[in-house]
């Protein structure tokens, strides 16, 4: 009789020992996911920065309609970027981004952590990159701390 209540007492101990570690693995699961995401203010600049890709993008074909302007972009300065066009005499404008005040929109969040400086699409949407303008020979990654932001080359697609 003694030697099943020693095993009984150690099988609930292995039980409890399990059940802590499960408990443990789940706690330390949603903490690396939290950090790992950057969290809740990093998510929404990469969204908003998607955001204003896309509306470069269309604007710049839009352009091809109506003819006013050659390449639409998205410009960086240091943690901050704005909307830029180029009209077919190569002058350069800055415009308000949908729903901003100011010129300049805050990323401080974001940590550009590459050489990224300006994203153009032309009238086809299709991406370019540099000063002046040239044709992205690749995708065009914006790393920004924890996850790059993609502008597909050939398409401009911002997945």
């Amino acid at each position: 009789m003694a030697k099943e209540t020693f095993m009984s007492k150690w099988g609930l101990v292995i039980r409890q020992f399990v059940a802590i570690a499960i408990l443990l693995g789940l706690l330390t699961a949603v903490v690396v996911s939290r950090m790992e995401g950057g969290g809740p203010e990093y998510n929404a600049q990469v969204a908003e920065l998607k955001s204003h890709l896309r509306h470069a993008k269309q604007r710049a074909e839009e352009a091809a309609v109506t003819g006013d302007y050659q390449f639409w972009g998205i410009k960086r300065n240091g943690s901050s970027y704005q909307l830029v066009v180029i009209d077919a005499e190569g002058n350069r404008f800055h415009r308000l981004l949908p729903g901003q005040e100011r010129i300049y929109i805050e990323a401080d969040r974001l940590n550009f952590v590459d050489a990224f400086r300006v994203v153009y699409f032309d009238d086809q949407g299709r991406p370019h990159v540099g000063e002046p303008p040239r044709p992205a020979t690749r995708d065009v990654a914006i790393t920004t701390g924890y996850r790059p932001v993609r502008v597909i080359s050939n398409t401009g697609v911002i997945p």
